[in-house]
């Protein structure tokens, strides 16, 4: 054999050995190891039961077959959660997170809370969209935007960043409501137990999938109404409610309450570190995709009464981009309703 017939054969053997070696890599990618959900809200809530949904079913799916664990780190409406994955959490895939829409602007927005670049992080798919309500008490008589322009209404919230929060005050900002909010909840299961023992009078960012989780009746039977919806296009759910972003009486206005209303698109979702490897990336989101088609979580979802309309990791992405290139007449008036 020729000097450059034995140089060809060496060199095939070599990509042959890099390709069993990758395709090992990627059988073995979390053998023996313990992937964790951070999730960045209190236990009991429907973060938490995706959050163990999820670690049910997704592990037969990613490389390995790893075990899943759930662990509850909230606070500051998942930013304390987010930071961490950013900053502390290992870069290896072993640790992903979900945390809630609202907190991916933070950053642009200036929150010094919130030490992390979202567009960094990797995303790997949202359960579904949502319809985020703002809900009062019936008993309080409120029935329209224009009531909570003659009354103060108390609304609890879980902290700056959260939507609890964003919500209630970008109506106060434009459209002059009179929303006292009452911040320190640790998550939407609380609140919405302080709404069912009358301690506030209203849960602003509640959205319809966990309201169908937890308190099928509270809308159907009349004890509370919706008066506005945060979401990003029309909706037939509830067609005779306002969409929020079009309520303001300038352009700049509904934008605004559009960037304030993205985490509608971001509701639910599971995120990884930034830096991961492109192989660990990818293992994360063929799982996702592939348990989302599977039947049992499916079931299982629905016992729950969570729904799955799954959104792309890849779109979730280029979602948070268009999201970071709003115009800096939209983010200061959104730094203005947030406080930042």
């Amino acid at each position: 054999m020729t000097d450059r017939r034995l140089g060809i054969a060496a060199c095939a053997i070599g990509v042959l050995a890099l390709l069993e070696g990758t395709g090992a890599r990627a059988q073995e990618l979390f053998r023996g190891k313990t992937i964790s959900i951070v999730v960045g809200f209190s236990a009991g809530g429907t973060y938490d039961q995706q959050g163990r949904l999820f670690a049910r079913h997704m592990g037969q799916f990613l490389p390995g077959v790893p075990n899943i664990v759930v662990q509850n780190m909230p606070g500051a409406g998942s930013i304390i959660a987010a930071t961490n994955l950013y900053n502390i959490a290992p870069k290896d895939g072993t640790v992903i997170a979900i945390i809630g829409g609202g907190t991916v602007a933070e950053p642009l927005l200036g929150n010094p809370q919130a030490k992390y670049d979202a567009r960094k992080f990797n995303w790997i798919g949202g359960r579904t969209p949502d319809n985020f309500l703002c809900l009062i008490d019936s008993g309080t008589g409120v029935r329209t935007i224009d009531d909570l322009r003659k009354r103060e209404t108390v609304v609890g919230s879980t902290g700056p960043g959260s939507r609890t929060q964003n919500y209630p005050r970008a109506l106060n900002e434009m459209l002059g409501t009179k929303f006292k909010i009452v911040s320190g909840y640790p998550g939407g299961n609380e609140i919405s137990m302080a709404l069912e023992r009358h301690e506030v009078e209203g849960y602003c960012g509640w959205s319809m999938d966990s309201m169908r989780s937890r308190a099928p009746n509270l809308l159907p039977e009349g004890k509370v109404r919706a008066v506005a919806q945060f979401v990003i296009g029309r909706t037939n759910a509830l067609p005779d409610i306002p969409l929020a972003s079009d309520l303001p009486s300038t352009d700049i206005g509904r934008q605004a309450m559009d960037f304030i209303a993205a985490d509608s698109i971001l509701a639910w979702p599971l995120v990884a570190p930034p830096g991961l490897a492109p192989d660990v990336i990818a293992a994360h989101r063929k799982a996702f995709d592939a348990v989302t088609k599977y039947q049992p979580f499916l079931d299982d979802a629905r016992k729950q009464t969570l729904e799955v309309n799954p959104v792309s990791g890849a779109d979730l992405q280029s979602f948070v981009d268009r999201l970071y290139s709003a115009s800096p007449e939209v983010i200061a008036l959104v730094k203005k309703i947030t406080g930042n």
